[in-house]
């Protein structure tokens, strides 16, 4: 894509979320899918551990937010994992880091945003091994696309067409990439709008996991599908499904070739009053 055409796109995405919810969201979807949330006995993965199925919910009559972390600022939303883990905890599988990783020391922040509009999303990981115990200090590492299916970061010196369609906006950037350290507990919160998709591939979040020096998994997360049609078709900020390339779980290549299973990997979802999306999952490894 063209740097204008790409420019223009950001422009239009800046204003629209700040209209916020006008008229734009009339259809934000069907809210009769409801499960278990984060508050429910599914807990983070249910009775399947870590690596179990997920749990999704469009919650109450809100609409979807679009302006942004904004809406995040200053919230919590209770603890995703206070049910456990379950009994388990099956390793988490590694599957490519891609070609559009990049490293930054300023990285290591909890709001990965950069202030652009989108649904906003409060994503929750616990970090535990395979008995099922906390991992003290381990540092998560996540990297995603914007709402528009783009990656940031100049990775290869050369605005790195394959990662950011040869923008310069986006080579200057690193939105939607982040670091944190987990405390005792385990856990690690990151706050960033719902990931945009491109062609080929299904919607999917990067992460990587070490401990000291040790890096233990490189990976990817998914999204249920019905949660990404409700989004994907009503929010302005985002392609709709009927994009030429869109690839639900069971065709995208990654979950096939890493032999990963799409009922382990989707991230657990619960939608909150506000308009917020809360996601969360934990991630066992072979520590």
């Amino acid at each position: 894509m063209s740097e204008i055409k790409k420019t223009t796109r950001r422009d239009v995405m800046k204003m629209v979320g700040g209209l916020g919810a006008m008229a734009l969201l009339v259809n934000c979807g069907d809210d009769s899918t409801a499960t278990t949330g984060a508050g429910g006995s599914g807990g983070a993965g249910g009775s399947g551990g870590a690596g179990g199925s997920s749990s999704s919910s469009s919650g109450g009559g809100a609409e979807w937010a679009t302006e942004g972390t904004s809406v995040l600022t200053g919230k919590d939303y209770g603890n995703p994992f206070a049910s456990g883990v379950g009994p388990t905890c099956t390793v988490y599988k590694s599957s490519t880091g891609g070609p559009c990783h990049a490293t930054s020391d300023q990285l290591v922040r909890k709001d990965i945003s950069e202030g652009y509009p989108g649904l906003p999303t409060r994503l929750e990981f616990l970090i535990v091994d395979s008995n099922c115990n906390p991992v003290p200090n381990a540092t998560l590492e996540i990297w995603h696309c914007d709402t528009l299916g783009v990656y940031s970061g100049d990775i290869d010196g050369d605005n790195d067409a394959m990662c950011t369609g040869g923008d310069a906006e986006a080579a200057a950037a690193l939105w939607y990439r982040g670091i944190q350290t987990a405390g005792a507990d385990g856990r690690v919160t990151f706050d960033t709008n719902f990931p945009g998709w491109y062609g080929s591939r299904a919607t999917h979040i990067h992460f990587k996991v070490t401990v000291g020096a040790t890096a233990y998994l490189t990976s990817q997360l998914f999204f249920d599908e019905d949660l990404k049609t409700e989004i994907y078709n009503s929010q302005p900020n985002y392609e709709p499904t009927n994009g030429p390339g869109y690839q639900v779980n069971a065709t995208d290549k990654v979950i096939t070739e890493s032999s990963l299973t799409s009922s382990e990997v989707v991230m657990s979802t619960e939608k909150q009053s506000d308009g917020a999306l809360l996601a969360w999952k934990a991630i066992a490894i072979s520590a």
